[in-house]
């Protein structure tokens, strides 16, 4: 299977152990995002624009609906609407009854006719004409105050007695003013003017639609940008913490599960964070838009509403929590075959010569069935969502729906109106429907960003006192007393009451059986740790009580597996951070022995060598981290001298390249071939975290039983 970045994920070091929505996680994930305020808030306006113009387009079927499948035109509806807005009360469509009689179906306790006695379902007709058309366009533009005579037939009477009041209209409102002017330029009496109005409305329609898309494209284009800025916030926010972490924070957590980090929870806190603004925000506003449209189309739309939202909540709160378990299982799992991928192509020489590509295909296999499995579970607990929520609100669509088609038959609700609800009910579902993954993919987010900021707020390299001083260049002495350290997590001690003193410009080899110390104890010199107990100091003073800068600054280490990035020569060697001098790397390579090979590579100098220095010998990268530590020119150089891959030519020239250099310097070698302790000023031999003899190579022939059992059986010999 090949490697997706997307698939990169961290294990569960730091993940949380609860199951519920992390709010805390959840509110420092939006602390991202607040420097990119302005581009989030413009976002946020032009999607609310978007909301409003959707709706405004949806709104529009109801004229369309309004030509194509009633006899009404939409002047009419409009005289209609607004007569029956003035008064209080809703008239039926007149084709309803005979004899010119309008029956009123719904009318407020606070109307003008409820004052005189009209009730629903009576009749009511003009005093002066037989023709409703012409009463419901008088009664909405007349003039407020104007008295109209009417004739009133009371439904409860059972021999037709009319009664004749007076009704005085209300004033035109602003909106049934806007209606009316409307109505007026769109003439829907005749066949043809029904066409031509259904023409008009539908070019209004598309370039509505036009102004609204474009709205929702640049919405999320400017939030898009907000977030994806953060995240870049948020990656350098967690490598600056990681490169401040100590040495031992890396010697407890897998690189790999490091790596993942800024790749797959990054990348579910950014998914988290794209579903909150682009959906959980958006798509609510559209929900309230056209909650509102059918609310003033007919307000037991509200009863849908009150049916699908707790059954919503529900299913968004119980799947929530076993989402963001099984995501937490998934992560590990990722961690797993990340773990599993890399070990066996970093080491494939091995799992070949071994014939092991069957057994490292079986490892995977079995971890990607685990993860399987998990996988499986997420998509189970997903695609259950979006079908319950849907299957609720049919439910509840199909009983409204019933009742307003009750309501339709009734003559109490026009087919128009009935139909523009449907629609609008259907587009409703769209929003409900996109949020239903919302929920599941903010959890995944708190799931991520509980393991990222578990890294951030591990502790760092422990900060420098107030007090800390620059360190000074060394001129007397290193001096190791009493020192203990123990790696955190074990039992026994790494360095155990260790005492040495290393002059200033003297060149120390030390060396040892495996796991004596040795690296730990050089490792103590740039504080990479801090002994338990005891000190070290330069020149009397306790590095614990300077600047780790000024202390850096004086030493230049070359670790066993040397270092080589993915970069030129002149970048590897001139390494620091600092402006590259190239005529001063190119020096350094020509010290270190190096200048021959990089010139013979592809492309010389301008060579991007390959991740790891793979393309590299082992000689060939040992002198090009020698050709860095000449380049730096510190006063201190710590050697680890490697003995793997390196043939004899190049254990030579790697000698005297070391041997150039150390002069008038202050070195320490981890020492492992003969010919190296041969020419140190000074031997140190280690054995369980002591230093148990010192002295040239002669001395120690004749005194330390236990130095000559090394060089008999430990030391390589030169070929």
């Amino acid at each position: 299977m090949s490697l997706q970045l997307e698939s990169l994920a961290s294990d569960d070091t730091h993940r949380a152990k609860g199951k519920d929505f992390n709010f805390r996680s959840f509110r420092r994930i939006l602390a991202l995002t607040w420097p990119f305020r302005g581009l989030l808030f413009g976002g946020l306006a032009i999607t609310l624009v978007f909301a409003a113009l959707h709706t405004l387009s949806i709104g529009g079927a109801f004229p369309v609906f309004k030509i194509l499948l009633e006899e009404e035109g939409l002047s009419a509806w409009a005289h209609r609407t607004v007569a029956g807005g003035r008064v209080g009360a809703t008239f039926a469509v007149p084709a309803v009854e005979e004899d010119g009689w309008l029956r009123i179906t719904d009318m407020k306790q606070s109307s003008t006719l409820y004052e005189q006695g009209v009730r629903n379902f009576d009749r009511v007709k003009a005093g002066f004409s037989d023709d409703p058309h012409e009463f419901l366009n008088l009664l909405a533009t007349a003039e407020a105050g104007f008295d109209i005579a009417i004739r009133v037939q009371p439904a409860s009477s059972q021999d037709g007695e009319e009664r004749r009041i007076k009704l005085t209209p209300e004033e035109v409102s602003t909106e049934y003013s806007i209606l009316l002017s409307i109505a007026s330029r769109i003439r829907s009496d005749t066949p043809e003017e029904k066409l031509q109005a259904l023409i008009n409305i539908l070019v209004a329609l598309i370039v509505l639609v036009a102004v609204a898309n474009t709205c929702r494209y640049l919405g999320e284009i400017l939030i898009a940008r907000a977030i994806l800025r953060s995240m870049m916030t948020l990656r350098a926010q967690l490598y600056e913490r990681t490169l401040s972490k100590p040495v031992s924070f890396f010697a407890g957590e897998e690189t790999s599960a490091i790596v993942s980090k800024f790749v797959q929870d990054v990348l579910e806190i950014q998914r988290g964070l794209m579903a909150f603004f682009g959906k959980f925000i958006r798509e609510p506003i559209r929900a309230v838009f056209l909650i509102t449209a059918a609310l003033i189309l007919d307000w037991r739309i509200t009863i849908v509403v009150m049916i699908v939202a707790p059954i919503a909540f529900v299913v968004f709160y119980v799947v929530g929590r076993k989402v963001k378990k099984a995501n937490e299982r998934l992560l590990v799992g990722y961690g797993r075959m990340l773990g599993a991928i890399t070990t066996s192509l970093q080491n494939i020489r091995v799992v070949k010569a071994y014939t092991a590509e069957d057994y490292e295909r079986g490892r995977l296999t079995r971890v990607d069935w685990s993860m399987f499995r998990q996988q499986l579970k997420l998509a189970q607990l997903q695609a259950f969502v979006s079908p319950a929520l849907e299957t609720a609100a049919v439910f509840a669509g199909s009983l409204v729906t019933v009742w307003l088609a009750s309501l339709v038959l009734d003559h109490q609700l026009s087919v128009s109106k009935f139909v523009t609800l449907g629609f609008v009910l259907s587009v409703l579902s769209d929003p409900l429907r996109k949020l239903s993954d919302v929920y599941v993919l903010i959890q995944k987010s708190t799931a991520g960003a509980e393991r990222i900021f578990g890294v951030i707020d591990a502790p760092i390299e422990p900060e420098e006192d107030k007090g800390a001083v620059g360190l000074s260049p060394l001129s007397d002495a290193i001096e190791f007393r009493d020192v203990v350290f123990t790696y955190p997590g074990a039992e026994v001690a790494a360095l155990n009451g260790v005492n040495l003193s290393i002059k200033c410009r003297e060149t120390v080899a030390i060396i040892g059986p495996n796991g004596c110390g040795k690296t730990t104890l050089v490792s103590l010199l740039p504080r990479f740790f801090d002994p338990d107990k005891g000190t070290v100091s330069f020149d009397g003073t306790d590095l614990r009580v300077v600047t780790r800068p000024s202390l850096r600054k004086q030493i230049s280490l070359v670790t066993q597996d040397a270092v080589v990035f993915a970069a030129t020569p002149v970048e590897n060697i001139a390494y620091s951070g600092e402006a590259i001098d190239e005529a001063r790397a190119k020096d350094a390579a020509n010290r270190a022995f190096a200048s021959e090979f990089i010139e013979a590579l592809p492309d010389g100098w301008d060579t991007i060598l390959g991740e790891q220095g793979k393309t590299l010998s082992g000689g060939q990268r040992q002198r090009l981290a020698i050709a860095r530590a000449i380049y730096r020119n510190a006063p201190i150089l710590v050697f680890d001298e490697a003995t793997s891959q390196i043939d004899s030519e190049s254990e030579l020239k790697i000698q005297e390249a070391v041997r150039e250099f150390s002069k008038d310097r202050t070195t320490l070698i981890i020492a492992h071939r003969l010919s190296t302790i041969q020419f140190a000023d000074r031997i140190v031999v280690m054995d369980a975290g002591e230093v148990i003899a010192t002295g040239t190579h002669d001395e120690l022939i004749n005194t330390s039983p236990f130095y000559k059992n090394l060089c008999d059986t430990q030391l390589v010999n030169p070929q």
